[in-house]
């Protein structure tokens, strides 16, 4: 039973919620002496607050869960209650706060709706149009919107104005030039040697682009592996704060801020021969193999990793994975597959390992030869191979009267396809 002095207390401390508050879990000594930390506080304020407050309490519930990445709260009144389910109570006392919206937006996969405890059905979409409507200030709107529309796809706001997706990050950046986020993904849109005005009439190229979201955050793996990506070999680049950085650095400090990011190991190991070491900033030293290896640890479907560390093996050679599988180099291609069956450098590769008629089964239980490996690979298309796939697919022609019939309908015979080889280089 609470005393009337804990009460009005209470209730004092409801009325200083605010959305914009901390929901940092402090602690609130009572007159009674009694401590309550801040959750404590957010709950209590749900069975008596005002309608205003018990709304932001329900939304920074919601955020207390996110933080301490806690599927679900216990309410004073026993309910349990997910982060959607907080969301939605506290739209329901509060349905004109933009942040709650928002929030609910992101709980949300792309096409997917919600019921809100009103009854109304709303499209992810729709929430983040019902924010923008309620808030035409609140960039984080314009930017979770624009990662629901595909390239070249707009969208109409609530106020009849049409807007892309490369239009709706402007915006989140006009509202806040520190939204690095923004920065990056309009780098994503842009093609080497193009620009893009922002709406301050600044223009800005990909790699400026990369180089401001690192000013805006400088603690995103990714932002740093993509600037390396614009590099040339040995060419380095300077960051906003001053400091040089060469390609390999970059993907050293992408490591270093996720050490979970595969893609980071993958293209430094691209960097490296194969009998070459790198010290990572932490100061473990890697070979190419090492790095590869924890490329495929740290995500088990990236394609490109199983690819390049099938290349490093000798001919029976075999290699143990960090989960304790062994597998041969034919055995890395069959995987690189299963992955991502449109990468064509997997067929070639694989095709390159098998003699001419000498069938493999895949994976999935096809079975295909050489050609059909190469003939896949062709029709898949990826312009890094295309020449040194013809060039082996003629190999497999015992000579020039024999031809063969390409995917495409096009019939070539060995000399044609070396030609063809050739005229790609």
């Amino acid at each position: 039973m609470e005393n009337q002095q804990d009460i009005d207390a209470l209730h004092q401390l409801s009325m200083s919620l605010d959305y914009d508050s901390s929901e940092n879990q402090e602690t609130f000594k009572l007159p009674s002496g009694r401590s309550m930390t801040t959750e404590q506080l957010l709950l209590k304020v749900i069975s008596f607050g005002t309608n205003y407050s018990k709304s932001v309490a329900y939304y920074k519930l919601s955020n207390i869960l996110s933080d301490q990445n806690r599927s679900s709260i216990i309410l004073s009144s026993g309910e349990s209650m997910t982060k959607q389910q907080l969301l939605l109570k506290a739209i329901e006392y509060n349905p004109i706060n933009s942040y709650q919206y928002n929030n609910l937006g992101i709980t949300l996969s792309k096409g997917e709706s919600i019921t809100l405890n009103n009854g109304q059905s709303m499209t992810q979409q729709q929430i983040f149009l019902k924010a923008i409507e309620i808030t035409s200030s609140f960039p984080n709107s314009y930017f979770n919107l624009a990662l629901t529309l595909s390239e070249g796809e707009s969208i109409t706001l609530n106020n009849g104005q049409s807007m892309t997706e490369q239009q709706l990050y402007l915006k989140a950046i006009e509202l806040d030039p520190t939204n690095a986020n923004s920065y990056f993904n309009l780098s994503l849109d842009l093609s080497d040697g193009e620009s893009i005005t922002l709406n301050n009439g600044q223009s800005m190229t990909e790699q400026q682009l990369l180089l401001k979201s690192i000013e805006c955050d400088p603690t995103i793996s990714s932002f740093y592996y993509y600037l390396a990506l614009t590099l040339s070999e040995e060419e380095s680049v300077t960051l906003i704060n001053g400091q040089s950085m060469t390609e390999n650095q970059l993907y050293l400090k992408s490591i270093d801020c996720d050490p979970t990011n595969s893609d980071s190991y993958y293209y430094l190991a691209t960097t490296l021969s194969s009998d070459e070491t790198m010290t990572l900033l932490n100061g473990q030293s890697m070979t190419k193999q090492q790095l590869l290896l924890k490329s495929i640890d740290c995500d088990p479907t990236n394609s490109c990793s199983y690819n390049s560390l099938a290349i490093t093996l000798s001919n029976g050679e075999s290699i143990t994975l960090h989960d304790g599988q062994s597998m041969t180099e034919q055995q890395l291609y069959l995987k690189a597959i299963d992955c991502d069956p449109t990468n064509s450098c997997s067929y070639y590769y694989l095709a390159l390992t098998l003699s001419i008629g000498e069938p493999i089964t895949l994976n999935n239980g096809r079975s295909m030869t050489k050609q059909q490996l190469l003939f896949e690979a062709i029709r898949l298309d990826q312009p890094e191979t295309l020449s040194m796939i013809y060039k082996h697919l003629g190999f497999t022609l015992l000579n020039n009267k024999q031809t063969i019939t390409l995917p495409n309908g096009e019939q070539l015979s060995r000399r044609q396809l070396l030609q063809k080889s050739r005229a790609i280089d």
